[in-house]
């Protein structure tokens, strides 16, 4: 039986992408690198992970501390929404399920928009990597081993292959992952057989099977 819903925060409740194509902009500047033109040819240029974004942008491994530095400090400063339809969404599985979020982004850029949006007080705890640099799936299992969840009762929510990457670390079943097209930009060639969501509510029309 489902309890728990762990949504991850960019590409899948706000719509960041454009932001993060402006903060590489600057990253690129400081290490006199081409940047894309275009944010779809960027978004290509993103690849799996932030790392290989920057060996793809032809940064050099020893600025990669410097550059994730850079990101944090502009991304803050960037002002993006919230995909439509999915505050609705929240609002009715919050009625359910027991709500987390887990991101990999910073509290000090995550927080104030949720807050923004009228987010915070869906969610049983917000937890954000960023901050101590901790990985994802130990975030994962620390939520699991706090709350005694098994991971038969948890929906993973992401929108890259790496949130699904996370979610099979941690044991979630294909079945129990849901994935969406709206986001950043989903490798559907590096993913199982999970649920595909076009839409926020496609999330509601999987949780209502």
């Amino acid at each position: 039986m489902i309890k728990v819903i762990i949504f991850d925060y960019d590409g899948v409740i706000v719509d960041s992408f454009g932001s993060v194509f402006e903060s590489y902009k600057v990253i690129c500047n400081r290490f006199n690198v081409c940047c894309p033109d275009s944010i779809e040819d960027f978004r290509k240029m993103y690849g799996y992970s932030y790392i290989d974004c920057y060996k793809n942008l032809g940064i050099k491994e020893e600025n990669f501390g410097e550059a994730y530095d850079i990101f944090q400090t502009e991304i803050i400063k960037r002002e993006h929404g919230i995909f439509p339809e999915i505050l609705e969404v929240i609002q009715k599985l919050s009625k359910t399920y027991k709500l987390f979020l887990v991101t990999a982004s910073h509290s000090n850029e995550v927080l104030p928009k949720l807050k923004k949006f009228n987010l915070t007080d869906y969610f049983e705890k917000i937890y954000c990597g960023a901050d101590d640099r901790i990985r994802k799936s130990d975030l994962f299992n620390e939520l699991l081993s706090v709350n005694n969840y098994s991971t038969s009762e948890i929906i993973s929510i992401g929108d890259r292959a790496i949130d699904y990457d996370v979610a099979k670390k941690v044991g979630i079943s294909d079945d129990n992952i849901i994935l969406v097209t709206y986001g950043w930009g989903l490798d559907k060639s590096r993913i199982g057989k999970v649920n595909i969501a076009e839409s926020p509510i496609d999330i509601l029309n999987f949780l209502n099977k």
